[in-house]
């Protein structure tokens, strides 16, 4: 069985390559990787590594080497990309933004609070203890648990104020949600688990990574970029809620002066 699950992934790995530059051409036809700066740059770069990794054969120097030189860079671009989407939410409401984003910055400091107080969990032999790719991994789930945190807090504060959003900033947050959070899921399994595990682990990534690749090439749409022009609500009328956004935003930016 184990050979099975290590012939499949690497088939789905084979997969997932043109998948990567595919989602990041058609963003770019669609005008829309301006937008999505750093998620574009990111595609091109996770495809680039996993392209690497495959002409590396398996040998496991070689593999290693490119996985801890292209980690880093995507750890940023991981922040950035999201930071990056919850700016686009209030472009229409500058003074709203100024607020937001001293929002924003709190959120991501608790998040990464909350991650870094759960490393324990995945280091049963202390840090110095463990390899570089367990390090890496750990430093991984903890940037992408803090991310997920980070969203959950976002959408209690959008809950709170109700800003209209695009539908390409709902369908891209949807997405990385539940990316980074099966993602972390997986990472933790894969840090605490016995290593006849980690093939199992690998196959659930690769099949996930794909997943959400064509989610995204199918989802992320040129028109998508409008804003409704009906904001449903239970209690309050979409004008009514765009006009308290507006006397908020001028009261916010008043403010400022």
């Amino acid at each position: 069985m184990v050979p099975g699950l290590a012939e499949l992934r690497s088939a789905i790995s084979i997969l997932s390559i043109p998948v990567y530059f595919l989602v990041a051409w058609v963003l770019y036809r669609r005008n829309l990787w301006r937008s999505y700066l750093f998620f574009w740059i990111c595609l091109l770069m996770e495809g680039c590594a996993l392209a690497a990794t495959q002409l590396a054969g398996g040998a496991r120097k070689p593999t290693t080497m490119i996985y801890m030189i292209a980690q880093p860079p995507m750890w940023v671009l991981y922040v950035m990309m999201v930071v990056e989407v919850f700016r686009k939410v209030f472009v229409r409401f500058p003074g709203i933004a100024r607020f937001g984003q001293r929002f924003l910055l709190l959120s991501m400091l608790i998040a990464f609070t909350f991650a870094l107080a759960s490393i324990g969990g995945d280091l049963s032999n202390g840090w110095s203890g463990s390899s570089m790719i367990v390090r890496y991994s750990v430093i991984f789930r903890t940037i992408t648990s803090a991310l997920t945190i980070y969203m959950l807090l976002i959408a209690g504060f959008l809950l709170w104020m109700p800003v209209p959003l695009p539908p390409n900033t709902m369908r891209h947050s949807f997405l990385f949600f539940f990316y980074f959070i099966v993602t972390t899921g997986v990472h933790y399994f894969l840090n605490t688990s016995p290593p006849s595990f980690i093939r199992t682990a690998n196959l659930v990534l690769s099949v996930l990574t794909l997943g959400a690749l064509l989610s995204w090439l199918f989802l992320l749409r040129a028109d998508g970029e409008t804003l409704p022009a009906m904001v449903p609500a239970p209690r309050t009328s979409p004008s009514d809620l765009l006009g308290r956004l507006e006397s908020l935003n001028n009261t916010l930016s008043r403010s400022k002066e």
